[in-house]
């Protein structure tokens, strides 16, 4: 009997999202404005941003393996397919499917468990969040951004007084949990047991073990500084990509935008959203180079033209790690529907669980 998609209502919620932003993002824009803007663009600079986007993904493997290093690096090359697949299933698929992607491609091409490649790719993304709000505190401080100023009716102080709080709370409980595990696990245990069953309670502080062991390498502070400096290099090479952009359409805004543009676009790519952000991405876009004056016609052909530069080379270059992994694409969605599905069937308690391999 064939499988029921698990991806209905990401879908249907990427497209609720994605539907009134696209009708935002392009109530007073003409098509023809766009497509002029776009073909005025400067070329240099427009491939500079394409290989400044793709620079960027090495880094992400070296991050990534520094996280899961134990005894001995893992192998670059797998690690590098891995990554690459993981990302091109996200252009490809709703919900993120690409983070489970990635786990699956490494657990099967690096021997290493899916639990603990899990674990340390939703480590990279609290340091990418952590590293991305660091750079825009520093922008507010060294007056490079109006906390007054205004994006899609939010006053960026508002923003970044939430993001403060958020990865705050995330990096303290982050260091507490790599620091002070058994604390942890026993004031865990005290409150899932006065709020929960046994089993269930039982089920949350197992999980919970496994992710505190796969934090186990950040004990080292040597190593902790070594995956920031990583995290540092990746946003920077990263923000140069949006300067070239900016080159290439010729805007007039400073060279710091190009900071503030990446970090307030990732922090609006959490919502929901259909696969490869198209919509959203465009609207966040247009708002937030409106902050610097970019009047609505290159703003949106900037997010075009920027948007195309990076999906298109890693969703090729992901197809491409697909089939030198010896993946299929049928493969990686099965996949990754049986392990949403298996979470769900675990935490109940009705089905047996998935084999880690």
């Amino acid at each position: 009997m064939k499988k029921k998609s698990r991806f209905g209502l990401p879908t249907i919620l990427g497209v609720l999202v994605t539907i009134p932003l696209l009708w935002w993002t392009l109530r007073d824009i003409h098509f023809a404005e766009v497509w002029t803007f776009i073909r005025g663009a400067r070329t240099l600079p427009l491939l500079g941003t394409v290989v400044a986007t793709v620079a960027v993904y090495p880094i992400r493997v070296l991050r990534w393996r520094a996280l899961m290093q134990r005894d001995k690096p893992l192998p670059f090359i797998p690690l590098w397919h891995a990554t690459t697949i993981g990302f091109a299933i996200n252009n490809l698929l709703p919900a993120r499917a690409g983070e489970i992607a990635r786990a699956y491609a490494a657990r099967k091409l690096t021997g290493t468990s899916f639990s603990t490649a899990l674990v340390t790719i939703i480590i990279s993304r609290i340091l990418d969040g952590v590293t991305l709000f660091l750079l825009l505190a520093v922008a507010a401080a060294a007056g490079w951004l109006a906390t007054d100023a205004v994006i899609a009716g939010v006053p960026i102080g508002r923003i970044m007084g939430s993001a403060t709080a958020i990865f705050g709370a995330l990096a303290f409980m982050a260091l507490a949990a790599v620091h002070f595990p058994k604390p942890m696990i026993a004031l865990a245990r005290t409150f899932t047991n006065a709020l929960m069953s046994q089993r269930w309670s039982n089920r949350i502080i197992k999980g919970l073990t496994n992710v505190l062991d796969s934090l186990a390498v950040l004990r080292s502070w040597k190593r902790l500084g070594l995956v920031m400096v990583w995290s540092l290099l990746l946003w920077s090479i990263n923000a140069l990509s949006f300067g070239l952009c900016f080159l290439a359409f010729n805007l007039d805004v400073p060279w710091h935008a190009a900071f503030v543009l990446q970090s307030l676009i990732n922090f609006g790519l959490v919502i929901p959203s259909t696969p490869g952000f198209v919509g959203v991405f465009e609207a966040i876009t247009r708002a937030a180079l409106g902050i610097y004056g970019v009047a609505p016609g290159p703003a949106v052909s900037y997010a075009v033209a920027y948007h195309f530069c990076t999906y298109i080379p890693i969703t090729l270059i992901g197809l491409w790690s697909l089939t030198r992994a010896r993946f299929r694409m049928s493969e990686i969605q099965e996949q990754v529907q049986e392990r949403i599905s298996g979470t769900i069937q675990r935490m109940t308690g009705r089905y047996p669980r998935i084999d880690e391999g």
